[in-house]
This record gives C-alpha cells, structure tokens and sequence, in this order.
C-alpha cells in the first residue's frame, strides 16, 4: 500500500493542482470578462452620452444659422422698405409738382403748341 498508496496520493494531488489551477483560470477570465463587460458598459454610456451633447451642440449651431440667416432677411428687407419709401417720396413729389395747373398749361404750351382760344374762335350756343 505503500507505493500504490503513494502514488495513488501524488495522484490525487497532482489532480487536485490541476483542477485548482483550472478553476483560478476559469475565476480570472471570469473576472476579465465582467471587467470587459463593465468596460464595454462605461464605454457605451460615454459614446451615447458624447453623441447627446455632439447632437445639442449641432442644433444649437443650426438654430443659430437659421437665425443669423432670419436676421440678414430682415436687414435686407429693411433696406428694401426704405429704398421705396425714398422712391414714393419722389414720385410723390413729381405728382404733386405735375399735378399743379400751372406745370400742365406751360406744358401744353410748349410741347403741345397749346394756345387759349381767340375770340374768333369761341363760339358760343344759346340753350333757351
């Protein structure tokens, strides 16, 4: 019983280390494992909460770009009301200027060769 015994024991024991050893590896990948997973879950809550502020800070840029856009339009309208305005004046002005009597008879005498009546051209009709 001495050597078979013995070697029965080395045996069981080297079986032991073995199977101990196995069972350390298996804890430590385990353990990598839950740290690679752990890793995997702070790395998808950053990439998700990068991609949340990138998507903020993007309609913010683009609000922005609409509003400096609105803020040109009505600069430019703007510049368009009072460049009418100026022109109603103006053409106002020419109305009222071409609109007086007198403008109107020294245009039809000069340009239309215009002329009151003479006497002997006024005739006159009795309505009785």
């Amino acid at each position: 019983m001495d050597k078979k015994g013995a070697v029965n024991l080395n045996e069981y024991k080297k079986k032991k280390k073995k199977q101990l050893k196995k069972k350390s590896q298996l804890d430590n990948i385990n353990k990598i494992k839950k740290k690679r997973s752990k890793n995997k879950r702070k790395t998808i809550v950053y990439i998700v909460f990068v991609a949340i502020v990138l998507s903020i800070v993007i309609t913010f840029m683009y609000r922005y770009s609409v509003i400096s856009d609105l803020k040109y339009d009505i600069h430019s309208l703007d510049t368009e009301l009072k460049n009418k305005k100026n022109e109603k004046k103006q053409l106002n002005f020419n109305l009222d200027e071409l609109s007086r009597s007198g403008f109107i008879e020294k245009d039809a005498k000069e340009r239309l060769n215009m002329n009151y009546p003479t006497e002997e051209q006024t005739v006159y009709i009795n309505t009785d």
